[in-house]
């Protein structure tokens, strides 16, 4: 367990660091590019981040977990490593016709120029092939963590001396490009120099493919949590709502990633002890699950008292209608991460993974039923209760389908 510590660790302080560039950079880029330039950016890493979406393809889940399974065997892991790059290959090729299409078309009311197209390529080669999968199947994670936050750092220097004014709005791109292809390609040769390739193989793509597919549901289904509440508001409440809901949403939204690191830093360890003793993991799983119920339970409790005063320091003065929602919406962090807890820990690593996706649809689905019938009538209470409602139903899912699993697991 103590790798597994180490590895929070070291996810932890990349994920800080994820989160704490992107804040000093915002200001920087935000005044030298102006509101025009600026836009054109974001919009180019918006097609990127979307479209590696469909390249990472879930394996940071399926082929770590193969990884796990594999330790220790040069081969298998060679075919691997040669089977995942494969079909992200394929994966890009049809997701870089898309984004041809839709850049060269002049689809849309936000336009940039054609030849960005280069650096949107890089962008979702670098986004999509990213190795982290191997590392944290092995639970190797210092190397890429110091690279990523290192590169990190060169970027956001970079950027603050060479960007100044919106003609450089181009430069914006080539250095964030540059930074993560090498972040990529580097553990990528590390990889290859350990390992070397197997056979290429395109049914064993094929096979990767498939075993990937209910976890890009899972993955995508999460992102689309990350921005449903304020596409529903718009469309039901208007802007008042969507201005006291989604302030509060974005503390949750925080508060529940940090749960993040920790669960990727134990998943290998659950992928070999269920494998090993379906028993022992469920022992380890209750436990974690006690200790994240107990930890997130406190949060909500101290949120629940300071939330006057998170949302104006946060936000600043205006944001009043948000303190209420936040001190309901805030019970969703517990049941979200136990919720997290339970799809990464016990039913992907079981191969069970059919059941997370399918319970993150159902989340949506009760979302977007709710809010379309309590929005008009409530505003952000409305959404917020929906929000919670579709937690709560999650989890009760989640537990029982645990519980299930567990005993039937126990038996053997």
């Amino acid at each position: 367990m103590s790798r597994v510590a180490t590895n929070t660790a070291w996810l932890m302080i990349a994920q800080i660091g994820g989160l704490v560039i992107p804040l000093i950079e915002l200001p920087v880029l935000a005044h030298a590019l102006g509101q025009q330039g600026y836009g054109q950016v974001l919009y180019a890493l918006g097609i990127a981040l979307t479209a590696s979406v469909f390249v990472e393809f879930g394996f940071n889940f399926s082929a770590a977990r193969s990884v796990v399974k594999a330790q220790g065997n040069q081969k298998q892991l060679a075919q691997l490593l040669t089977n995942v790059l494969l079909a992200k290959i394929l994966l890009s090729l049809a997701v870089g016709i898309v984004v041809a299409i839709l850049i060269f078309s002049g689809i849309g009311a936000t336009t940039i120029p054609n030849y960005w197209f280069i650096w949107i390529s890089l962008f979702i080669l670098a986004f999509g092939f990213t190795p982290l999968w191997y590392y944290i199947g092995l639970e190797k994670l210092i190397f890429p963590a110091l690279l990523d936050i290192g590169l990190r750092s060169i970027g956001l220097l970079a950027t603050i001396v060479l960007v100044s004014t919106p003609a450089h709005a181009q430069r914006v791109l080539a250095i964030q490009a540059t930074v993560g292809i090498i972040n990529t390609l580097l553990p990528t040769l590390l990889i290859v120099r350990t390992t070397g390739f197997g056979r290429i193989s395109f049914t064993g793509a094929t096979t990767v493919l498939r075993e990937s597919w209910e976890l890009f549901l899972y993955k995508g289904a999460q992102s689309i949590m990350g921005s449903i509440a304020s596409t529903l508001l718009g469309l039901l409440g208007g802007a008042r709502a969507v201005g006291a809901f989604v302030p509060a949403e974005k503390l949750v939204k925080a508060a529940s990633g940090f749960a993040g690191p920790v669960l990727n830093a134990a998943f290998p360890h659950l992928v070999r002890l269920q494998h090993n003793s379906a028993r022992d993991a469920k022992k380890m799983v209750v436990l974690i699950l006690i200790g994240l119920f107990i930890a997130t339970t406190l949060f909500a409790l101290v949120t629940l008292w300071l939330a006057p005063w998170i949302v104006n320091m946060v936000f600043g003065p205006g944001y009043e209608d948000a303190i209420e929602l936040l001190r309901i919406l805030v019970w969703v962090v517990p049941l979200r991460i136990n919720n997290m807890a339970l799809a990464i820990l016990w039913f992907i690593p079981s191969g069970k993974e059919r059941i997370a996706s399918r319970a993150m649809m159902l989340n949506i689905a009760i979302i977007c039923l709710l809010s379309m019938l309590l929005v008009p009538v409530y505003g952000g209470l409305g959404m917020t209760i929906a929000f919670l409602s579709a937690e709560i139903v999650m989890f009760t899912l989640f537990l029982l389908l645990f519980c299930r699993k567990a005993t039937k697991a126990s038996d053997k």
